[in-house]
């Protein structure tokens, strides 16, 4: 009987083995497969992490570089920036355009930081805040060109709600200043400081421009430029009623027909003042 159990025993070991064998070579392969497949993977993925965080530290570093170099000199500077803003597919070559063009704008050269921003917010590839950022570094530059061109550069963001929609209504409620319609900025810098949700700074500055914008509705002369009723005034020369809307002194040279009429008056008066002289004796007598 025992030994009868020891060879039921073996059999079914035997029958075991065999189907663990035929299992293994069935589906050993492709386990092993993927096994070394995960494997390489994991390595592939360590090595690509460790050559990326080495390529953003080699990128930081020419970054930093190039910002303490601009701090020295702005063109060379600018220069080395270049290199890295060519490169697209870096988060540095954003910022590296946002220098350049701040760089640009801190020298005065208007016109080179408008088109890098322009070449900023116009690149979909680029984050929407950055672009936004650019729209509203652009419309700033763009003031003393007039409101056609800030309003270009704004596009709508003013009215999109995101975080510079404040800022972008502030510039251009300035454009509307700039450009002397005195009611469409006193209706934007109103909103804006009592609008909340705005930022204090730009609710503190719309109170101020909101004031110079009412002071300019009212007739008031905030542009700085002289006018003819107030050079009038100022010689104690002024009209009975002053024109609010006089137009500015025109600075033109005096021709020689201005020039004739001025010297007729002047012998005309010198004339006259001779004549009272003469006259005066006679009548100090006829009065006495």
């Amino acid at each position: 009987m025992a030994n009868e159990d020891s060879a039921l025993r073996e059999v079914d070991q035997e029958l075991a083995e065999d189907r663990q064998t035929a299992m293994f070579r069935k589906y050993g392969p492709a386990a092993l497969a993927a096994g070394v497949s995960l494997v390489l993977a994991v390595g592939g993925w360590q090595f690509w992490n460790a050559h990326t965080i080495s390529v953003a530290k080699e990128k930081a570093l020419e970054f930093s570089n190039a910002i303490d170099l601009m701090t020295e000199d702005a063109d060379q500077g600018r220069t080395a920036l270049g290199p890295i803003a060519e490169d697209g597919a870096s988060g540095y070559a954003i910022l590296a355009e946002l220098q350049r063009a701040s760089s640009y704008a801190r020298d005065g050269d208007r016109a080179a930081a408008i088109g890098v921003y322009r070449q900023i917010y116009e690149n979909n590839s680029a984050p929407k805040r950055i672009r936004d950022l650019a729209r509203l570094r652009a419309s700033y530059a763009a003031l003393n060109d007039g409101r056609d061109a800030v309003m270009v550069h704004l596009g709508d963001l003013p009215n999109e709600g995101g975080a510079f929609s404040y800022h972008a209504a502030e510039v251009s409620g300035l454009a509307a200043l700039e450009a002397r319609d005195y009611e469409t900025a006193l209706s934007i810098f109103r909103r804006l400081s009592i609008d909340l949700g705005a930022p204090e700074a730009v609710r503190t500055r719309a109170e101020d421009f909101a004031a110079l914008a009412d002071a300019g509705k009212a007739g008031v002369n905030i542009t700085g430029e002289s006018r003819v009723d107030e050079i009038l005034k100022a010689i104690g020369a002024a009209p009975a009623v002053a024109d609010a809307a006089s137009p500015v002194v025109d600075d033109a040279p005096e021709t020689d027909a201005d020039a004739g009429a001025q010297d007729d008056a002047g012998a005309n008066e010198a004339a006259a003042d001779a004549s009272a002289l003469q006259a005066g004796p006679e009548t100090e007598t006829e009065n006495e």
